[in-house]
């Protein structure tokens, strides 16, 4: 869908105001006033690292980030709820892979 911008002959700036008022060009993520307890303290530390922005994305071994953030549960698995809320509330897309993942083929199957 076009958007159209009428311009009227006297020099009435009103219009052009009001478009980049109401219609801005890019959407802002703030950071929320309240982030759940669970992943408080690994938000902390990925802001240390990195400048956390909507559109950002990180992709990290898990045994780097789980250098980062600690788990008791040290599979890729454990993440799956951080991953969900970065992405939601921050715009952040967290790509955490395996070093033991060899290749380019899907877990599932059996041939490489």
């Amino acid at each position: 869908m076009k958007t159209y911008i009428i311009l009227s002959s006297k020099n009435d700036s009103s219009i052009l105001d009001r478009q980049v008022r109401d219609c801005p060009d890019v959407s802002e993520k703030t950071v929320p006033q309240r982030i759940p307890r669970r992943y408080k303290e690994d938000i902390k530390r990925l802001q240390e690292k990195y400048d956390l922005h909507e559109g950002l994305v990180i992709n990290v071994s898990l045994k780097e980030f789980r250098g980062i953030c600690e788990r008791d549960y040290p599979k890729i698995e454990a993440y799956l709820g951080l991953k969900k809320y970065l992405l939601r509330t921050f715009g952040v897309t967290l790509n955490i892979h395996s070093q033991k993942t060899k290749g380019d083929f899907d877990k599932n199957t059996d041939e490489p």
